[in-house]
């Protein structure tokens, strides 16, 4: 619903920005024509268009000042992406055909973050495409994020082209970026001709240039990913804790006794916490090994509030009061090996004072040097999470942990001062994230033969290799062979698109 929202609100600024386009066209036609050739703006329903020639020298100049360097580089990426194509083919094909409703995948585009995979069951990795939508299967507050690395990868792929041309004395018309209702993407407007009559390796440069600066690109971002903690090791902690950056407002763990804004968190339970991917763990390791503790027998009978016992419907065992909400049944963790010590199976005792007096954590009476152990009496679906705050009272929360996941937003970037938030070091590596998934992601799919892609002119350009020249003489032939691959191409891409939306649609309606 949200995203309906925004797109009618960025519709709406469309009709308004035609009406007053048409309106000055009327109106005021001489300056504002000369305004548009100016600044090379051109407004349409639903798109906008700038073009301009003004970055033509400093791509001259930059191509220049560098050539060796480049030149090897676009060397590198024609090898390479005559490799990808092959691999990036057989995948289209493979994917157009799998169906993976419910399984887990490891996806060639994929986003971060914890998922509720049991750790018990193994799972069968496979390699799949997936399609990234705003408010489907992406957050719809992340859709910032989403244009900016469509937009950054746009230009640098465009940029690659500018660059490999001006190498091969391809003159530059001139650069532009069309927006496409709120998706931008970016266009380098090249002498056809010059293209055209370059040798098949010198074509085969400018074509693969862009595809190959998106894997550059992804290459370089995802260093930079895998490198935040460090760089922003000056003003933040990392790998130490996690802070707690919002709560929903319906969050079961938020309260007077509960988790607030700006809450360092060490730990859960016995589990230590120094970043994200360890928050998901540890909230998993509560229902995997649910916590049983230590307490010493004098705190049993001095504590215990026991009342006659009865079965529950679910199979557990009751011996608390039913207004007694502060309170849980507890069962007493035999050993075979331990003396014969006169404590009762069940005893009712307060989960906060037990938790608070016990010596640690334990599973079996063994484990315990001092005390025994007591496992509190609750349902497979329910834990209880002892949550250790920095310079705060532990939170006691007795609920599914699929509460904090969903209602706790947490950061690995602990500020060391009030003058850089959480939110800035997050943003940058939320950004840096997207643009290296994005990287990846349309350098394979540009190197497909498909229409309106880099590797529709790529396999143009490999037909008309003498050797394939002198096995199939005839132009028709080879045109004929290239229109084939293209056609089967494209047809594959319209078939895996179409399968990933309804597939993410398919998983959005079902949770």
């Amino acid at each position: 619903m949200e995203l309906i929202v925004i797109l009618g609100i960025v519709v709406l600024l469309y009709v308004v920005l035609l009406f007053f386009d048409g309106f000055f066209k009327s109106c005021m036609h001489y300056p504002y024509d000369a305004f548009l050739r100016g600044t090379g703006l051109t407004v349409k329903f639903l798109r906008l268009q700038w073009h301009t020639t003004a970055l033509n020298r400093s791509i001259v100049k930059w191509s220049t000042k560098y050539p060796k360097i480049l030149d090897c580089s676009f060397n590198i990426g024609v090898y390479l992406s005559l490799v990808l194509m092959p691999f990036a083919v057989v995948m289209i094909v493979i994917s157009s055909f799998q169906s993976n409703l419910h399984g887990q995948s490891a996806r060639v585009v994929a986003s971060g973050g914890a998922g509720g995979v049991d750790a018990r069951t193994p799972e069968r990795r496979t390699v799949e495409i997936d399609l990234v939508i705003p408010g489907v299967n992406l957050p719809i507050n992340e859709i910032g994020y989403y244009v900016a690395a469509l937009a950054i990868n746009s230009v640098v792929h465009e940029l690659g082209h500018g660059l490999a041309a001006v190498l091969e004395d391809v003159q530059i018309k001139g650069f532009g970026l069309h927006v496409l209702l709120i998706i931008p993407m970016a266009y380098t407007q090249l002498d056809s001709d010059q293209l055209n009559t370059l040798r098949l390796w010198k074509k085969l440069r400018v074509l693969c240039a862009g595809i190959w600066h998106n894997l550059l690109l992804g290459l370089f971002t995802y260093m930079l990913f895998i490198s935040t903690p460090l760089l922003f090791s000056a003003v933040y902690r990392t790998n130490e804790a996690v802070i707690v950056t919002s709560l929903k407002n319906h969050s079961p763990l938020a309260g007077p006794r509960g988790l607030e804004q700006g809450d360092i968190i060490q730990s859960i339970n016995s589990c230590e916490i120094h970043h994200a991917e360890s928050w998901y763990e540890c909230l998993l390791q509560t229902i995997h090994s649910p916590p049983a503790y230590c307490v010493s027998t004098d705190f049993v009978h001095l504590n215990d509030e026991s009342v006659p016992m009865s079965h529950k419907n679910d199979g557990l065992i009751e011996c608390c009061g039913s207004e007694n909400t502060a309170s849980s049944c507890f069962e007493y963790m035999v050993d075979a090996n331990e003396d014969d010590v006169a404590l009762p199976q069940h005893m009712c005792l307060n989960i906060r004072k037990t938790i608070e007096n016990s010596f640690g954590y334990c599973q079996h009476n063994g484990q315990c040097s001092e005390g025994h152990c007591f496992k509190p009496s609750i349902n497979n679906y329910t834990t209880i999470m002892q949550i250790r705050r920095e310079s705060k009272p532990d939170v006691i929360y007795i609920g599914h942990p699929g509460d904090a996941t969903r209602t706790v937003q947490i950061s690995r970037f602990v500020p060391k001062t009030a003058l850089f938030a959480p939110h800035f070091a997050d943003s940058i590596q939320l950004l840096l994230k997207y643009v290296t998934v994005f990287a990846l992601g349309l350098a394979f799919i540009n190197v497909m033969p498909c229409y309106g892609f880099d590797g529709q002119h790529i396999v143009n350009t490999l037909l008309t290799d003498g050797t394939i020249q002198q096995r199939i003489p005839q132009k028709s032939k080879r045109d004929m062979i290239s229109l084939a691959i293209n056609v089967i191409g494209t047809l594959f891409v319209f078939i895996l698109l179409i399968k990933v939306f309804w597939l993410s649609l398919y998983r959005v309606m079902s949770v």
